[in-house]
């Protein structure tokens, strides 16, 4: 059987570690980005002009709004000791 991984420890709203109790914690989640593609080509195109052409800054900033609404999984990371929770789902 796999190992058991310890639970994030929750102290009035604050995330502390269950391995060295920092507070030094990290949630990764699995955020949605919408992403439009000619359906012939397989080609990406810009959401806003629906050109083939996108730049590094609007790659970015599609990026950054990417909605962390209906978030598929996340964990719980520790920056100080590098421990890990499992993968939780909705």
């Amino acid at each position: 059987m796999g190992e058991q991984r310890k639970e994030i420890i929750r102290i009035d709203g604050i995330y502390h570690c269950p391995e060295c109790g920092s507070r030094r914690i990290l949630i990764r989640k699995q955020c949605v980005v919408y992403k439009v593609e000619d359906a012939n080509s397989g080609k990406q195109l810009n959401p806003n002009t629906l050109k083939a052409q996108m730049s590094n800054r609007e790659k970015a900033w599609e990026y950054d709004k990417a909605s962390g609404e209906g978030v598929g999984c996340w964990n719980y990371e520790c920056k100080k000791c590098g421990w890990y929770s499992e993968i939780y789902t909705e």
